[in-house]
């Protein structure tokens, strides 16, 4: 189910954004969650496993989105992304080159994933 919680990895507190499923309706609303979430974090400090599984997307949500990791930058660690696929794919290269934003990472499987970000400095 959709959502943004923090869970704890190997002795690391990550943050879950599940936009898995998601509809272009609904994805407003979500990112409101996380910002509120992840600005309530000390800068540079927040590393976030992001799924983005069957999420649906529109002109509207890509731009959400992008505003989205703009604003979020100076709060974010690392990113960790799971279940880009097809379309998904070319959604994130073009977010991804309008934010600027070097330390999103894709991963095929979500425990390498979260490996990944319990293991940064």
């Amino acid at each position: 189910m959709a959502g943004v919680s923090f869970f704890e990895h190997k002795g690391k507190k990550i943050l879950y954004e599940d936009y898995s499923e998601s509809t272009p309706a609904q994805l407003p609303e979500l990112l409101a969650e996380a910002k509120k979430i992840i600005t309530s974090q000390p800068k540079n400090s927040v590393l976030a496993l992001v799924n983005i599984n069957k999420t649906k997307y529109d002109r509207a949500a890509v731009a959400a989105m992008k505003e989205f990791i703009k604003d979020n930058t100076p709060y974010i660690k690392a990113s960790a992304i799971i279940g880009m696929e097809g379309i998904t794919e070319v959604v994130f290269k073009g977010v991804v080159a309008f934010t600027g934003r070097k330390n999103l990472v894709v991963f095929n499987d979500a425990e390498k994933a979260k490996d990944y970000l319990a293991a940064l400095e």
